[in-house]
């Protein structure tokens, strides 16, 4: 039989393991590690023991998110990738609507998803009980729980239009209510995805504040997000908010500032990445809601370009910035208001897609090519 501290060490980090997995992403999951070493009074060298488990842990069960769009002519099947993902480490997917051979190639992934609605099923989603109850039962229960369903995302940025903006409530309450019906609720939260237009641009976090032009609507949705438990979901792009703003230091938005760049009431901002998330939690806060978590449902860097983004779209930047993203997020490190909070963050593409139109950026922002192989090395791992 093993000696009894060899079998206390093993019982904690099982219970360690366990935790890690179970707890949500929002929660400071380093505190409470820290409390059970603490609070058993470890020996030393069942502490060596219990760290090399959370570097396993940090391994396998940390992962990064992508977007997988579908504008393109050449692009590989779900099934394919499906085994991309697996094959680097990548454990989360967001879908830009809910698209049946991918709900389905991804049954028995372990893969999170989080399903879109898109902007133009908002208006009948909203007027109608019926039509929200059908979409439910077709795309999310017909997969899950085989299909790890969860998040739904209710439109992309529709918030801040003047076109979908006055569906998205609506439609909010009427996809709540179909998922509180098929018992889902406690499993599958429902949000919807904002970009940087909902709040003017900051040098400062701390005067984040949401326009006056949704600024009513935003109340109102916040609320349901408090009432439910679910989190805030944004678009964060240091790429774009490096274009509007040149007065920012290139090396501020791709995580190679050495030095402070902005000091804001006693927190010191490194990177715009973690200033623009501040930025939303200040907004938040400034309209009374101070408890609700960030998913960051976009964010990359493109490595190509034309015009006048081509110096700043290029490989070496994109390499840059996304693997400097990944090591961030996968450290945990939180950012200066939410420090030692995990966040969940989803880059912005997996492949590149050659149908995408607008700006030649918009063509490149992808981690992989079509073919499978990686636009440039990018290490999925912290």
């Amino acid at each position: 039989m093993l000696p009894s501290s060899i079998m206390r060490t093993l019982l904690i980090c099982v219970c360690m393991t366990i935790l890690y997995n179970s707890i949500s992403g929002d929660c400071n999951k380093a505190a409470v590690r820290n409390a059970l070493i603490r609070d058993n009074n470890l020996a030393e060298e069942e502490e060596v023991v219990i760290y090399l488990v959370l570097i396993y842990q940090a391994r396998f069960f940390n992962k990064i998110g992508v977007n997988n769009g579908m504008a393109g002519n050449n692009l590989p099947t779900p099934e394919q990738a499906v085994a991309l993902m697996q094959n680097n480490n990548i454990g989360k997917l967001r879908i830009f609507d809910a698209q049946p051979d991918t709900l389905k190639a991804y049954t028995n992934s372990g893969i999170e998803i989080i399903v879109s609605v898109t902007n133009d099923e908002l208006q009948n989603i909203s007027s109608s009980q019926e039509v929200a109850d059908k979409w439910v039962k077709d795309n999310i229960q017909a997969y899950y729980p085989a299909t790890n369903i969860k998040y739904i995302s209710l439109g992309e940025q529709a918030l801040e239009t003047p076109e979908y903006g006055t569906y998205v409530l609506s439609a909010l309450n009427n996809i709540q209510l179909a998922i509180e019906k098929a018992n889902l609720q406690d499993k599958i939260r429902v949000s919807a995805t904002n970009g940087r237009a909902v709040i003017p641009a900051s040098f400062f976090p701390s005067k984040g504040a949401f326009s006056d032009s949704v600024k009513d609507r935003m109340r109102s949705f916040l609320q349901f997000l408090e009432d439910h438990g679910s989190p805030y979901m944004a678009n964060v792009y240091p790429f774009f908010g490096y274009l509007e703003n040149t007065s920012i230091s290139l090396d501020y938005a791709l995580f190679k500032s050495t030095a402070p760049t902005v000091r804001d009431e006693g927190r010191i901002y490194s990177n715009l990445f973690d200033a623009l998330v501040d930025t939303i939690y200040s907004a938040m806060e400034a309209l009374g809601f101070t408890d609700i978590p960030i998913v960051v449902t976009g964010s990359g860097w493109p490595s190509d370009g034309t015009g006048d983004n081509a110096h700043v779209a290029t490989m070496e930047n994109a390499q840059t910035y996304s693997n400097n993203l990944i090591k961030h997020v996968l450290s945990n490190a939180g950012t200066p208001k939410r420090p030692g909070k995990s966040m969940e963050v989803f880059i912005f593409a997996l492949f590149n897609e050659n149908l995408k139109t607008g700006d030649e950026t918009e063509r490149h922002f992808g981690l992989f090519y079509p073919n499978k192989t990686l636009v440039y090395p990018v290490n999925f791992y912290p």
